[in-house]
């Protein structure tokens, strides 16, 4: 190979990874600019996607929404316990059996961990499934781990 050939050569394989940079990005934009955007202001939930902002919640009681991993479904406060809802606000109930905040998807979107009051009286770790209607489980802190989370009701509303 002369010098002029491999010029070529390194010149076209730069041009070629440049374009397949060029067409990740472009395609990250583009799932960037569908994925919903999901936020809580005044109290209320709120989604927007495609450039249209959608108003879920009813009320003025709900905070610290989030997106579950597959983006159809949100997690959010709602009167101081976790409700989960459709993206499009429809079914939305009552996951936690407790007061709780700071909830979070689990990787697989089935599960939420959620921020309650342990049996220390600190704050602790929560799981509970999506459907509602579960007792949650203590995660944290240890010392609450082998003992029965503090009876509570569901507190609807």
């Amino acid at each position: 190979m002369n010098r002029n050939t491999v010029t070529r050569t390194l010149v076209l394989a730069g041009l070629t990874a440049a374009a397949g940079i060029a067409a990740t990005v472009g395609a990250t934009a583009a799932s960037a600019a569908t994925t919903p955007t999901v936020y809580a202001s005044h109290g209320a939930v709120y989604v927007k996607q495609a450039g249209h902002t959608t108003r879920l919640t009813a009320d003025e009681v709900s905070k610290q929404p989030t997106l579950s991993p597959d983006a159809t479904q949100i997690a959010y406060v709602h009167n101081d316990t976790i409700w989960v809802m459709n993206l499009d606000g429809t079914q939305q109930h009552q996951v936690s059996d407790r007061a709780g905040s700071k909830p979070a998807w689990d990787a697989s979107g089935v599960r939420i961990t959620y921020t309650a009051t342990s049996c220390t009286g600190a704050p602790g770790t929560f799981r509970t499934g999506v459907n509602g209607g579960d007792t949650s489980e203590v995660l944290a802190p240890s010392a609450c781990v082998t003992q029965d989370a503090p009876l509570v009701g569901f507190i609807m509303g």
